[in-house]
């Protein structure tokens, strides 16, 4: 299984500090050795289990022999395995937090928390019954993008929060992270993933410019050359559920090693395809992986605590040609 994504489990007991100025607090942990065999059984949480990487990583999880439960508001079928129970609720409401707050849980994965309110609300639910907390971030925390942005480029620890207030994407992640290191008293760790790309992605990001290429439509992008973070949608879950095995705390970057510009992933496309792309700079249905700017992340704290990351040549030519076929 690990080697299939390239996972690596190392003892670790350095700490991981001056990750960020001041007063602020870092990333800090050991990892858990991986012992094939001699993992013993968890009692593991997961709000977004049903689908993309998150039902990967409920598969991993019970085949690895943890006992899993998802929370699911039954909108998407669940993944079937030993070990998967299903819990019907709301990750928003109150009442369903409240009912999974009365039993305690080694760890907790939130893969659908996108607000501080939300956070508030496992916060107050799960104070005293969960060993561990991981939270899925996204790199919009880093509003100005940028090249190998690490973590201290946003800190959450001293980050406001507006419980009453709504949101965009970057800022209720920034504001969700800031509450839950702010006010948990449990350990957290929050995941910055990039762009995830797989088969199950059901945004279609990548089928949307396979699609294009095919029909020979023009992909509008501003800038052809920024260059953007991936990672697939197995190793996020891989990733996760390595998280899971550590100690850590505090925010981690995540991300295929390898970045592309739009330019790239095209040339990929063409490739495969045996299609010339067209580009313009303005017109309808921009493409949702062409930003204006760099924007890719520095993983040297995963990679320092053992992880391996895929390069993204390693997983993406795969996945362009599965789609190619599919869409041909």
């Amino acid at each position: 299984m690990a080697d299939d994504y390239r996972l690596r489990f190392f003892c670790f007991h350095e700490r991981l500090t001056g990750f960020f100025n001041g007063d602020g607090e870092g990333l800090t942990g050991t990892l858990a050795r991986y012992d094939e065999g001699g993992l013993s059984m968890r009692k593991v949480l997961i709000f977004g289990g049903t689908r993309y990487f998150g039902r990967r990583l409920a598969l991993r999880l019970a085949e690895s022999g943890d006992d899993v439960t998802i929370v699911t508001r039954g909108e998407h079928t669940p993944p079937v395995a030993k070990g998967l129970t299903f819990f019907k609720g709301d990750r928003t409401s109150s009442s369903t937090m409240k009912d999974l707050g009365s039993q305690n849980w080694d760890i907790i994965y939130d893969n659908i928390c996108f607000n501080p309110y939300q956070a508030k609300l496992a916060v107050d639910a799960f104070e005293g019954k969960v060993g561990r907390y991981i939270l899925t971030s996204t790199m919009s925390v880093y509003e100005e993008g940028g090249t190998n942005i690490s973590e201290r480029s946003y800190n959450p620890f001293p980050g406001k929060y507006d419980l009453e207030k709504e949101h965009d994407y970057g800022e209720g992640k920034r504001q969700a992270e800031s509450y839950f290191f702010q006010r948990a008293t449990f350990p957290v760790i929050a995941v910055r993933f990039p762009v995830v790309l797989g088969p199950d992605d059901y945004t279609e990001r990548l089928v949307f410019h396979v699609k294009r290429a095919l029909a020979d439509q023009p992909i509008v992008a501003e800038n052809l050359y920024a260059k953007v973070g991936y990672i697939s949608s197995y190793e996020a879950a891989a990733f996760l559920e390595w998280c899971g095995r550590s100690t850590m705390t505090g925010p981690i970057n995540a991300a295929s090693d390898g970045v592309l510009s739009i330019q790239d992933l095209m040339d990929k496309i063409d490739h495969v395809a045996g299609t010339t792309s067209r580009f313009e700079t303005t017109g309808e249905d921009p493409s949702p992986l062409a930003p204006d700017h760099d924007f890719y992340m520095d993983t040297t704290a995963a990679k320092q605590a053992g992880y391996i990351f895929q390069h993204v040549d390693d997983w993406l030519d795969r996945l362009i040609e599965e789609e190619v076929r599919n869409h041909k």
